[in-house]
């Protein structure tokens, strides 16, 4: 997805708030496979991932009309994509924790806005994670996680070798680890 521009996405946004079938079709086509990897990123799960995508794209279609001329389109399928990837994991493990009985029927909207308030306030905190990385550490992990590029585009774009490109990754998954680490055993704290 990395070689569309910007002035793409804004034509495809505005395609969108005209309910523009085609401009809806170019946009599954070209960030499809980009938008999976992001979402496999997260769940690990392929059954997962494509309904998540199916899920965002009915959404994306629904709400078609509101879409923000401002705001970047990219990004807006980023954000509902890791949305609803991280709201799945976060259901996947209440149920493997919940009893069949003891589960609601239909979650409550209180639900969901808590769900949704703890999504963004956790998508906050790791964007300010990766931000606190050293520039290339940080480059390489957001064009990898991002942008989808192999680390091979990536060391060719960066001048650097695979193995660095890769090193890069690994240290930035780390230090991402230890921050969500300490950041659940604290909001789990705060819980108690």
């Amino acid at each position: 997805m990395q070689s569309i521009s910007e002035e793409q996405f804004r034509a495809w946004g505005d395609g969108l708030r005209r309910s523009d079938r085609a401009a809806y079709a170019s946009v599954f086509d070209a960030t499809y496979d980009a938008l999976f990897r992001f979402a496999w990123y997260i769940t690990h799960d392929r059954e997962a991932c494509y309904d998540i995508l199916q899920d965002v794209f009915a959404k994306l279609w629904h709400v078609r009309e509101t879409i923000d001329p401002d705001r970047s389109l990219k990004a807006l399928l980023y954000q509902m994509v890791r949305n609803y990837a991280l709201n799945h994991e976060r259901r996947k493990k209440r149920h493997a924790t919940t009893s069949l009985d003891a589960m609601p029927v239909e979650p409550s909207a209180h639900q969901f806005v808590e769900e949704n308030l703890d999504t963004d306030a956790l998508n906050d905190q790791v964007r300010r994670w990766i931000a606190e990385m050293p520039e290339r550490r940080r480059l390489a992990f957001e064009l990898s996680r991002f942008e989808g590029l192999t680390h091979e585009e990536i060391a060719a774009r960066m001048n650097l070798a695979p193995k660095t490109v890769n090193n890069h990754i690994v240290l930035a998954l780390q230090h991402l680890r230890l921050r969500l680490e300490t950041y659940r055993r604290e909001s789990e704290s705060l819980r108690t």
